[in-house]
């Protein structure tokens, strides 16, 4: 990264008393630098811009209908980190889909860390893909797809035990030990379409 690069970041919060606040923090830094506030998720639809880091208020997300938030603002091309700004406590299952959560009490200094965390977790967990091997992310896939040891073994013509093998060095791999975690990980890192999933 040139010296000179700030990172982008979009902020999407309904409260424009939270979003000033939000921006004369990150206005402070120079490393980052706020190229886009929206009211709600609805104003995101088919924008072309692709940024680095999102910071969102989990409240304007309906969670009845939505799987996997990083799949919303990340690409193929791009990958974006994405932040959750909270003014109340959600439940676990609900921040472990962000790489990073800002607290509404957080100083200006904690707030940077946090961005700083969240990038890095994103080459982190990025680079963590390439760690598998092509035989590891097919078996992934099949894993995630639902498929059993069985399945899996006679679509790749291999042994059950090669198959369970592989698993264990997956789960090594990415510290994932539960076939939803799995499943879950396969979807953020777009493996897998989740329509593909029985």
């Amino acid at each position: 990264m040139a010296e000179n690069k700030r990172y982008r970041i979009l902020l999407i919060e309904p409260s424009e008393i939270v979003a000033a606040g939000m921006e004369a923090i990150i206005e402070k830094s120079s490393k980052f630098r706020l190229a886009s506030t929206l009211p709600n998720l609805s104003y995101y639809k088919n924008r072309p811009d692709a940024f680095d880091i999102v910071i969102i208020n989990p409240a304007v997300i309906d969670y009845n209908e939505r799987f996997d938030i990083r799949s919303i603002f990340s690409s193929e091309e791009h990958e974006t980190a994405v932040v959750a700004l909270t003014y109340t406590s959600y439940d676990e299952n609900v921040l472990r889909q962000y790489d990073e959560c800002i607290g509404i009490y957080d100083s200006a200094a904690r707030i940077f860390q946090k961005l700083n965390n969240a990038l890095k977790e994103r080459k982190e967990s990025k680079s963590e893909l390439y760690e598998l091997s092509t035989r590891e992310r097919d078996i992934l896939v099949a894993v995630a797809k639902g498929k059993t040891n069985k399945e899996i073994a006679d679509e790749f013509n291999i042994s059950i035990y090669t198959v369970i093998s592989h698993r264990r060095n997956i789960s090594r791999k990415l510290g994932i030990n539960s076939i939803s975690g799995l499943t879950v990980y396969a979807i953020m890192n777009k493996l897998i379409d989740i329509s593909s999933i029985q």
